[in-house]
């Protein structure tokens, strides 16, 4: 944040400005190995300003005086425009799917360890695993069941359940404790149990998608191609994930289909971003008798999160469940915590209620 700030006017949207630190940190880090390198940033078509972030980080790295190309590769085309080789989108896919399930057994167990910091512990050294399995091209599904094991034997049985609630919305900011001054384990210290969309939704969402435009475009010389990927890869997804399943709520990982089902009656799936599935999970998580409440993550200014931001009062005083949106923007500040503090008082009044 303290390179980036250095280039930006504090203004920017807050993934934008931590994704260009992490760049100036690594040019500033292997300025020996800068010359030889080349940096990969993601891009998307539509509204959200992540189309344009490739571009202007490049003139901000030209500022500060690093002469290195950034690659994009666009959702729209579902990742596949980067030629890094046909097996390379499903390996990378498998090994966020499977940090994805590593997280779920964090947040599940967590909240139950009988040693606090047992669980972190775990994590960590698991990560470490799937970290050096896919540099062997590994199936990571063994480790994730040895894993799931693992973290069983350190819950505490008698701990009684907590409020399960969901959280969404921007993708990197829901998924960098950073980004979202750790908004787990304030949740946690609220005395919720939580479980975070993955990673991975989003790239089943653009597979998805990137089949049903061949369908209304047309591009009848690409529909098996992408209905195969589309397949194999959301098969990869599910098999991991049945790893660590144990029939726990928290667990279950909601298909692309039944998300969009339940957003496209309010959002067109072609809307292209994050909103969508937001949208989707978050219905899905009220209308399920397991989860008490959703919490919904943007930047500031984003306008994805707002369109989430704008129906889900709606969506809460239809299903009789808390849906709260939250905005962050760097700054260490306070209100979000009494928010969620004040978030989890509602889900416990609701249950005596």
């Amino acid at each position: 944040m303290n390179l980036s700030n250095q280039l930006t006017a504090g203004t920017e949207c807050l993934p934008y400005r931590l994704t260009l630190g992490d760049f100036l940190k690594f040019c500033k880090d292997h300025q020996e190995e800068v010359s030889s390198s080349e940096l990969i940033m993601a891009s998307a078509y539509g509204p959200c300003r992540l189309g344009k972030y490739a571009l202007e980080q490049g003139m901000g790295l030209k500022e500060a005086g690093y002469d290195i190309p950034i690659r994009s590769t666009t959702s729209n085309k579902a990742y596949h425009d980067m030629d890094l080789g046909p097996d390379f989108p499903r390996r990378a896919a498998s090994g966020v799917f499977a940090a994805d399930a590593l997280e779920k057994l964090l947040w599940r167990n967590r909240p139950y360890e009988k040693q606090p910091g047992t669980a972190d512990a775990l994590f960590d050294r698991y990560l470490n695993r799937l970290y050096a399995g896919a540099r062997r091209k590994e199936d990571p599904a063994s480790v994730l069941k040895e894993a799931a094991r693992r973290f069983e034997e350190i819950r505490e049985p008698t701990l009684p359940r907590r409020p399960l609630v969901g959280i969404n919305g921007e993708i990197y900011l829901r998924a960098n404790p950073f980004a979202n001054n750790d908004l787990v384990r304030d949740c946690e210290a609220a005395g919720l149990e939580v479980t975070v969309s993955p990673m991975g939704e989003w790239i089943r969402y653009i597979l998805y998608r990137n089949h049903e435009d061949n369908i209304n475009f047309r591009r009848f010389g690409k529909l098996f191609r992408s209905l195969m990927r589309y397949r194999v890869i959301s098969g990869d997804n599910k098999r991991l994930f049945n790893a660590i399943d144990s029939g726990s709520d928290g667990f279950h990982d909601e298909s692309i289909e039944d998300i969009l089902l339940r957003s496209g009656q309010h959002l067109s799936s072609r809307c292209g971003s994050e909103a969508v599935v937001s949208i989707g999970s978050g219905l899905e998580w009220l209308e399920s008798k397991e989860y008490a409440g959703v919490i919904s993550v943007m930047p500031h200014g984003c306008m994805p999160g707002g369109i989430v931001a704008a129906m889900a009062e709606k969506f809460a005083s239809t299903l009789q469940k808390p849906w709260i949106s939250l905005t962050y923007d760097g700054i260490m500040e306070s209100n979000n915590r009494t928010r969620i503090n004040n978030f989890a008082e509602i889900i416990r009044y609701c249950a005596k209620t």
